[in-house]
């Protein structure tokens, strides 16, 4: 939320006290009136009369303006009671003449009109409450909310616990960063040449790569140096990066949405920088940049640097601009031909012929490796580089990884982190990833199967798109990564009898890398010296920390800048060294890599071991450190007795030991399955504990650190739900969040305080309890707290809604998908060969069109080639087959879709949906059922019936009524974790 002492704030806070005032004074009037119309009614024994005087009074408490005595149709934001209220006028004329109205039905109507008064008097109720909420946040806010000594004491144990990790953490940080790390540059420059010029196998077309990456360089510096660099259009996109990250501080983004508002201010700051731009040489930093120490949601601290707007705008400008050239340059290498390895051109060419022969021409389609590789073109190929300049990162808060390396047994080596980065990531694609980014055929797909592929260039189509410049979301990018995994699990211990896969972590990556390094990289692919010294003043920034006053500032001597784009292009650049290292010297294998979170994995052991020995002696040379803890390996067979089960087998003296591990899952060698550890699980649930508990005292901000933390945090590092982790991981998933549930309410181990004194067994029934506690509002109904803000509602988000939707669309058994493949593949085979043997007889005179050397024959021509040859390129080759391997790996990795609920035609949800169509800003329950999410049709059908009957409709408070912008404030910031 933006500062308290920014004018933009403080109007925001003096209009909401003006509506919570007003708010107050429409209740109290109201109530009177409806006192009154009560007693009234009650001392009129005439049931005509005292419907009159009902039907009068309404139309006063209401303001339902009339014209002649007769009610003003749509001059309300009333239409129900608009209507019942003209009927009635019309009825009493019947009931005033016809004495067949019998006291039956016009006791009916005064029953209408009555719950008209009660469910108003409700909205009323939950209007003022609403208020009182809000209230409650500003108050904790501006710092005036209240604990017991109680609290105070029970907090105090955690407190100190707290206080020395941060201080741990930090003392790690200032040993790393200001302190040099030496490196051998002449080592460095020989590890480049000997990877970039001096390979045996192409060399000269890897010189002609480097050599382009070279003049390329060249050129863009040029283009950075014309004028005027700095314009409106560049400053938005520059902005809005900066307003996505997490660089700067609420106010500071405040300031920065309204320049985008302001096209004077937005000309002026272009001035300022564009002078900036022409004496880069002289660039600094200032006399010193502040630094602060905050925790995150998983627990570590990370470093924030808090510098000059223009400042950061600037750097924002310079450090978008090179990653997207260097994204596209380093792309552009890739497809120079007989430069980048691919591992399916090891098939020999005799092996192609022999495959056409016997089995003729196959259409093209995509196969297992091709599909890889666009997987790993789309999703991990410098995924945190940037496609385009105006590409933004998108994530939820509490999408992050959780941090388990104190649930390993090894120590870890290095440095603290510096800041919780937001990651690009792969695409956020929404929706089936697999169909569209495995299964997708491509110009070279063309060439696949059994036709000889005479070139190596790499699978591209659709390289335009990218540079799109769609959102990117890294948390999907690693789920994705997580579902192919385990979908190589299930397929090669299948079909090759064992796999070994090894996971990594640079300890640290931007505290860490060595400054000479950054500058031996950047000069070999060509880097000016005007631009070095650029980067080098960049780097070596006068730091001190915001409560070391007085101490004089340090010069950074290691590491990069907290949170900058420009710290991504560097380690990036460096990075893109080793995932070419690693693709030379495996034989065109690839290394998935998550910036600077790695992952290999292979059917042949040996290959491991060359990569680990690989990534060993690059992070050596180039002054880096492997995290300990979050280093693993795993070597597994299948066992023969049953393809559900895997075991454990030796790695070696080569490869680390550890578990693989991601979030709150770890491989399980004995299941070949990510399993979520109970354990750790126990731990964050005292943590969410603790944190829930430092937030009682503030409703809405409660609410957003259980949104963040048990529904997306929890749910996130569960791993999300695909056809390769089976039902069993989404039941295992359900139940263990009703676990949480279970144990944050119990009174015993849970939240309960001195205030609620019994804080039941779900989250629904502690804020119930609560808010009936201190605010005296009873009864409170299920669907008032799922409902979303626009709708008066507390909008606290339900795991289980979500998982139970793709429950059952997700594959029970992965397993059972490869034993259909295998059915089908020998059924295929046999096809095959009864073919071949009626093109023998004459019975099939076209057998050969179409391949590449119809005249091949090879010398056991007469006898149709084994089985064990036809399968022997599974991965490599399109078959062309129904349920072939390539498609059971793009149906391992699908994702299933949430299966929505159906709404009863013309039943009492459509209508209170319906009754929603002149309200604006609404989102998550629409007017139109169709248009809305899943989620929120499950939310609407489930808790609208009593909605409806409580609130006669949808709406629970009138939106004029509620301080909707200071809401969204509150929803926007970030949560504010106890340390």
């Amino acid at each position: 939320m933006a500062s308290k002492g920014s004018v933009f704030s403080q109007t925001l806070h003096d209009i909401t006290n003006t509506k919570l005032h007003e708010l107050e004074k429409k209740r109290a009037k109201f109530e009177e009136q409806r006192e009154r119309i009560i007693a009234l009614t009650q001392h009129e024994p005439d049931a005509t009369k005292k419907l009159a005087i009902l039907a009068r009074d309404i139309k006063t408490c209401f303001s339902i303006p009339t014209s002649a005595g007769r009610v003003v149709r749509g001059a309300s934001n009333d239409p129900r009671l608009e209507i019942d209220l003209i009927h009635l006028d019309r009825f009493l004329s019947q009931a005033k003449y016809d004495p067949s109205v019998s006291p039956k039905l016009l006791q009916q109507w005064q029953h209408t009109f009555l719950r008209h008064l009660d469910v108003q008097s409700t909205k009323f109720t939950y209007a003022s409450l609403y208020g009182q909420l809000t209230t409650e946040g500003l108050a904790k806010d501006r710092g005036q909310g209240f604990s017991t000594t109680n609290e105070d004491a029970e907090m105090s144990d955690f407190e100190r616990v707290s206080t020395g990790k941060k201080l741990e953490s930090r003392r790690k940080w200032e040993d790393s960063v200001f302190q040099t790390t030496e490196v051998d540059r002449s080592a460095v420059t020989t590890l480049l040449h000997d990877v970039f010029e001096s390979t045996p196998e192409d060399s000269k077309h890897l010189v002609k790569g480097l050599q382009q990456i070279r003049e390329g360089v060249e050129k863009f510096e040029k283009e950075l140096a014309v004028p005027d660099n700095f314009n409106s259009r560049s400053l938005i996109w520059t902005i809005k990066g900066l307003v996505a990250s997490d660089l700067l501080d609420d106010e500071k983004r405040a300031a920065l949405r309204d320049f985008m508002g302001n096209p004077t201010i937005l000309n002026e700051v272009a001035d300022v920088l564009n002078m900036r731009m022409v004496g880069l040489e002289d660039w600094s930093w200032g006399s010193e940049v502040l630094l602060e120490q905050r925790r995150r949601l998983n627990g570590s601290f990370n470093i924030y640097m808090h510098e000059d707007l223009l400042q950061a705008v600037f750097l924002q400008y310079i450090g978008v601009k090179w990653s997207v050239f260097w994204k596209r340059t380093f792309a552009d290498f890739r497809r120079s031909p007989s430069v980048w390895k691919m591992s399916r051109t090891s098939i020999d060419p005799l092996v192609r012929k022999r495959r056409d022969f016997f089995l003729g021409a196959v259409s093209g389609g995509s196969n297992v490796q091709s599909g890889k590789q666009r997987i790993y073109d789309k999703s991990h190929f410098l995924s945190q580089l940037r496609n385009s300049e105006t590409q933004e990162a998108f994530t939820d808060e509490g999408d992050e990884e959780a941090d388990f390396e104190k649930m390993t047994s090894k120590p870890r080596q290095g440095r603290a982190k510096q800041t919780a980065r937001k990651t690009l990531g792969g695409r956020g694609v929404r929706g089936n990833w697999a169909s569209s980014t495995f299964l997708g055929r491509s110009p070279q797909s063309e060439d696949v199967g059994f036709s000889l592929m005479d070139d190596e260039k790499i699978d591209d189509e659709d390289d335009d798109n990218d540079a799109g410049d769609g959102p990117k979301n890294p948390m999907e990018a690693k789920q994705n990564l997580l579902h192919l995994l385990s979908t190589e699990v299930l397929i090669k211990t299948k079909l090759h009898g064992e796999f070994t896969c090894f996971r990594s972590q640079i300890d640290s990556l931007y505290p860490s890398l060595p400054h000479s390094t950054i500058e031996n990289v950047l000069k070999f692919f060509g880097v000016s010296a005007k631009w070095l010294q650029f980067f080098g003043h960049f780097l070596k920034a006068p730091l001190r920390f915001v409560d070391d006053e007085g101490s004089e500032p340090r010069l950074r001597q290691t590491g990069t800048p907290a949170s900058h784009v420009l710290s991504d292009v560097f380690g990036e650049t460096i990075l893109f060294c080793l995932d070419f290292y690693i693709n030379q010297e495996c034989g065109g294998e690839l290394l998935w890599r998550m910036h600077d979170d790695f992952w290999f994995w292979s059917s042949d052991h040996a290959t491991c071991v060359k990569a680990w020995s690989t990534i060993e002696r690059f992070v050596k040379i180039m002054g880096l450190t492997l995290n300990n803890a979050r280093t693993g390996a795993v070597r597994m067979s299948r066992k023969s007795s049953g393809v559900d089960q895997t075991v454990p087998l030796n790695l070696g003296d080569v490869l680390p030991e550890g578990q693989i591990r991601w979030g709150m899952l770890y491989l399980n060698p004995e299941s070949g399955r990510f399993e979520i550890d109970q354990k750790m699980v126990d731990e964050h649930i005292d943590e969410l504990s603790r944190q829930l508990k430092d937030k009682t005292k503030n409703i809405f901000a409660w609410i957003q650190a259980w949104n963040s933390y048990a529904a997306t945090f929890f749910t996130s590092n569960f791993g999300k739900p695909a056809n390769c982790f089976g039902r069993q991981h989404v039941d295992n998933m359900l139940a263990t969040h009703e676990r949480i549930q279970r144990r944050v309410f119990s009174s015993s181990a849970g939240i309960a305080n001195s205030e609620t004194t019994t804080s039941g067994d779900s989250v629904t029934e502690f804020l119930r309890r609560t808010i009936a506690q201190r605010y005296k509002v009873q009864d409170i109904p299920d669907g008032y707290f799922y409902f979303p803000t626009e709708l008066g509602g507390l909008e606290v988000r339900n795991p289980f809604i979500g998982l139970l939707q793709i429950r059952d669309a997700v594959q029970e058994s992965p397993s059972e998908l490869l034993n259909k493949f295998e059915e089908a593949e020998k059924e295929a085979y046999k096809a095959a060969r009864i073919r071949f043997q009626d093109w023998r007889d004459g019975k099939i005179q076209t057998m050969h069109s179409g391949i590449q050397d119809p005249d091949f024959r090879p010398q056991d021509q007469h006898t149709f080639f084994s089985f064990e040859e036809y399968i022997n390129h599974r991965e490599e080759l399109h078959y062309g087959f129904p349920n072939e391997l390539v498609k059971v790996f793009g149906l391992l990795l699908e994702k299933p879709k949430e299966e929505g609920i159906e709404s009863i035609s013309r039943g009492s949800v459509l209508a209170a949906l319906a009754a929603l169509g002149k309200r604006t800003g609404l989102r998550g329950i629409l007017s139109n059922w169709h248009s809305m999410e899943p989620y929120w049709k499950w939310v609407a059908q489930l808790y609208g019936p009593e909605m409806i009957e409580i609130f006669d409709g949808f709406g629970i408070v009138d939106p004029s009524l509620l301080p909707m912008g200071m809401v969204s404030e509150f929803r926007s910031g970030r949560v504010d974790w106890q340390e």
